[in-house]
């Protein structure tokens, strides 16, 4: 270490002798084309060494960017030499008073750790043994930081990352770069989020930050034992690793693609769905440049929302040397790619319905299905079915795409219609065309994403409006009609006081702001009460009032009934668990209490925590390096959290969409390994904590077996312990009850020898001899030519019948249906009520349709088990 001391002193000891700053690169703006096409002239820059052609300055050695002690580095970046375009040079000596000017560059060349290995090479011996750099590129038209960066490995071509598996990209603007470089100091607007210091560069007086180093890098050469004895031990530059691992994500690695087989029990049961071959299937446009950032200031209009990987640089898992932040290892290995269990923001609601809901493949099968129907419907009125199509789409993806819809609204004054054809542009294409739509296909593939709930702010009510806000609230707050608060702030349960809210702010323009409206359970009724149109009941058709909320409910479908495909909310407001009408109840939770975990349990990995203590952000801050241009430590102390620190695991049960997604993430476009992490387990942990939600903190169900008169007789009792209604959400859930009995044998296999609700291996429900049950196809009965179907059962006598909680619909055909638009007639809805529900419910706000929303269905009313409050029901087999 003291002889690199020395050998960057003697570097400077020219000082003042620099007379020439080299030439400018003449490489175009970055933002004037895609990011691949960029990449392409870049990494030739590099790899041909311009830079230094062009007579760029550089550092006065290679210099670490932290200690290295017992074989462990812990810089920030690995030992660099940093050449700077002359623009660089000109604003340090101007004592970085202007702005620097777009296509100036700073270059790291970047070598293996420590400095000390390369003292004495030549530059031309140096260059042998670099192994990547990074890159910074001013454009100040193309993000809020105005920074362009890149992270190439020598000697590679720009990787095409829209081949599975869909590596991350090494290059573009907005990247994990700024979670450091957001920690400089600013100074009016003359930061410019670099570290540089003229004190690094040759020619100049100073000399850069020094870094304990020990000896432990050290290996002896192959030398003879005469010639060690004369010689001190020295390093062996040919067995030095050469990975370009800088970050480490750049070298993650990568799941093997999934090879499910056709099932062909399946295909038999369901012969309308045809094999296609994987090569033959529509796939989404993948991940790696859905990357939507903050753009400049002084160009955007209102733009609240960015893609999640912008979060990601902060709110994503760290281990060593800088961690374990947000990531719990299970293993001996705490550094990249080590075994364990990734708890950050990101890293757990990426693989939750909100996090998937703008790719969710069965969305996508439902809205597909929508379409069609409405295209036979309107067969012979093709303005209508496109009318009425495209406010379907709209309303959808109001809540799946909602980023992406509400900032198109906001974009074109919403005069102009937001649709599929959106959603499905891939945005290297249109990236390439110089057309800004691309961001509104990342930002719906983007889902309910972090700027999404982070934004949202209750609507303000007229102050000559003097009903109850609730009822306020459901006239104009439903159905995805987001209402979003300042676009330069993001709101979080925090108090100001409590957080350092610096780095956000500079990084990307969002200043963090505490507001207790992240916390409401109002917050989540805005997607999760939906009230849609009955495509088959015009205005002035004839019916059941108390099935159909008037039209002018919902503006985008004038003209016809409507009713609420979706009630979560209100069922939770119809609960022993609600807070927000009158005086809370001993039990009261709000809906962030139950699905936003404080805990984390998983017997697989016989780990249990009763809550999670760490720092809620990773950036660079006093627990890293010392560096030049640090803004003042007190601006940059994240709190390490011993309470309050909530999951955003978002649990509910849907094993069955995450399966999809293990299986066909090259057809979904997903990344299923952590880039930040190198955790390659994020979605079987997230299966694992919806499992043990289902086993624990679903339902109780209990039985009482007795004998009466010969007969074997049993009661089971199964209450509901969620907030909602169970199952909740969308209408094409159910859950049933499966009931065995059990004949023990001695020295033998069991045999059952009488069943209910016993499924085949496609989970099917079948009678006593493995066939189907007519009910799981609404076969025609003969005797009564309707479709059959499960009523809800008080008393089961046979294994034809089982006792199955869900909704049921007809269409104005007495046909059922699974469209959300064309449900004319609830049939049957026997979902098990929530605990505290009562028909008069909390109080007068909650009233009319939207009270008669969270009923159960008529002849279901008459179970005396569904107006008690307790949550319950008894069937006796």
């Amino acid at each position: 270490m003291l002889l690199l001391a020395a050998l960057c002193a003697a570097a400077s000891a020219s000082e003042n002798a620099v007379e020439s700053r080299g030439a400018p690169s003449q490489l175009p703006p970055p933002s004037s084309m895609s990011t691949p096409e960029f990449e392409k002239l870049l990494f030739d820059f590099l790899n041909g060494r311009e830079y230094q052609r062009l007579g760029w300055l550089t550092d006065k050695c290679v210099r670490d960017t932290g200690p290295y002690i017992d074989g462990k580095y812990y810089g920030t970046h690995p030992a660099v030499k940093i050449y700077y375009s002359p623009e660089i040079i000109e604003w340090l000596e101007d004592g970085k008073r202007r702005a620097i000017p777009d296509g100036a560059m700073i270059i790291k060349e970047q070598f293996e750790p420590p400095a000390a290995r390369y003292e004495g090479l030549d530059d031309e011996q140096l260059f042998e043994h670099l192994s990547s750099w990074t890159v910074m590129v001013k454009d100040s038209a193309g993000s809020h930081d105005g920074w362009f960066w890149s992270n190439p490995e020598r000697g590679k071509p720009p990787a095409n990352n829209h081949e599975y598996p869909f590596d991350p990209p090494v290059s573009g603007f907005g990247l994990y770069c700024v979670r450091c470089h957001a920690s400089t100091e600013t100074d009016g607007e003359t930061n410019e989020y670099t570290f540089a210091s003229l004190r690094n560069v040759e020619g100049f007086p100073g000399q850069p930050l020094l870094f304990r180093v020990d000896d432990s890098w050290r290996e002896p050469t192959e030398k003879s034992a005469a010639a060690e004895a004369d010689t001190a031990v020295a390093v062996n530059l040919d067995n030095i690793k050469r990975d370009g691992s800088h970050p480490r994500c750049t070298g993650a690695e990568h799941p093997e693609l999934c090879q499910p087989r056709l099932n062909q029990q399946f295909l038999q049961l369901f012969p309308s769905i045809a094999p296609r071959p994987r090569d033959q299937v529509q796939k989404l446009p993948p991940v790696t440049h859905d990357w939507v950032v903050r753009q400049p200031a002084s160009t955007r209009r209102a733009q609240p929302f960015v893609t999640s990987n912008q979060c990601m640089n902060c709110h994503a898992g760290l281990l060593e040397p800088f961690g374990p932040t947000m990531f719990v290892p299970t293993g001996a290995n705490r550094e990249y790619g080590a075994e364990g269990v990734h708890l950050s923001p990101y890293g757990e609601w990426r693989w939750t319905p909100m996090g998937l809901s703008g790719r969710d493949p069965i969305f996508y099968a439902q809205l597909e299905s929508e379409i069609e129907l409405l295209r036979q419907d309107f067969a012979d009125r093709p303005a209508e079915f496109e009318k009425l199509s495209g406010e379907v789409v709209k309303t959808c993806l109001s809540c799946h795409g909602a980023m992406a819809k509400h900032q198109f609204d906001l974009d074109h004054d919403g005069d102009q219609s937001f649709g599929l054809e959106h959603v499905m542009r891939p945005s290297t294409d249109a990236e390439a065309t110089g057309v800004d739509d691309w961001r509104y296909g990342a930002l719906a593939r983007d889902g309910v994403s972090c700027t999404v709930c982070h934004h949202m702010q209750p609507r303000e009510q007229p102050a000559d409006d003097h009903r109850h806000y609730l009822e306020f609230y459901l006239e104009n707050s439903i159905t995805g009609n987001l209402h979003l608060g300042n676009p330069d702030e993001l709101h979080g349960p925090f108090k100001d006081d409590e957080i350092a809210p610096y780095a956000m702010e500079h990084a990307l323009g969002f200043k963090p702001r505490h507001n207790p409206y992240i916390k409401s359970s109002q917050l989540c009724g805005t997607c999760h009460v939906v009230n849609l149109p009955i495509v088959d009941r015009p205005e002035e058709h004839d019916g059941d009032e108390s099935q159909l909320i008037a039209a002018e409910k919902n503006a985008h479908f004038k003209g016809f009934h409507h009713h609420l495909e979706q009630a979560t909310y209100l069922e939770w407001l119809n609960s022993a668990y609600q807070n927000e009408l009158g005086t809370p109840g001993p039990d009261a939770k709000t809906c962030q209490d139950c699905h936003m975990s404080r805990d984390y349990r998983n017997e697989r990995l016989d780990l249990e925590l009763d809550h999670i203590e760490t720092r809620m952000a990773v950036i660079q801050d006093n627990t890293y390096p010392d560096a030049e241009n640090l803004a003042d430590h007190k601006d940059l102390e994240i709190r390490r959290r011993t309470e309050g620190y909530a999951r955003h695991n978002f649990r509910g049960l849907n094993v069955f969409m995450l399966e999809m997604f293990n299986q066909f993430d090259d057809v979904l476009g997903v990344r299923k390994f952590d880039f930040m992490t190198g955790s390659k387990l994020d979605i079987p942990h997230a299966m694992d904590d919806f499992v043990r939600q289902a086993r624990e903190e679903v339902a109780d169900i209990a039985v009482d077996a007795r004998m009466e008169e010969g007969e074997l007789v049993a009661t089971v009792d199964i209450r509901n312990k969620v907030g909602h209604r169970f199952p909740s959400g969308v209408g094409f859930r159910r859950a049933f009850i499966e009931f065995l009995v059990i004949e023990e044998a001695a020295g033998g296999e069991d045999r059952i020898v009488w069943s209910s609700g016993r499924t085949n291996e496609l989970g099917v429900l079948v009678d006593d001899e493995g066939q189907p049950l007519p009910c799981e196809f609404f076969n025609v009965e003969p005797n009564t030519n309707k479709q059959a179907f499960q009523p809800h059962h008080e008393v089961i006598t046979s294994p034809g019948q089982v006792q199955i909680y869900e909704t049921l619909l007809w269409g104005s055909n007495h046909q059922f249906t699974t469209s959300f638009v064309h449900g004319c007639e609830t049939v049957k809805d026997n979902r098990l009520l929530p605990r505290g529900w009562s028909e008069k419910g909390p109080g007068p706000a909650l009233n009319g349709e939207f009270l008669r929303a969270t009923y159960p269905c008529p002849t279901t009313r008459k179970d005396p088990r569904y107006g008690d409050g307790s949550g319950s029901d008894e069937i006796v087999y």
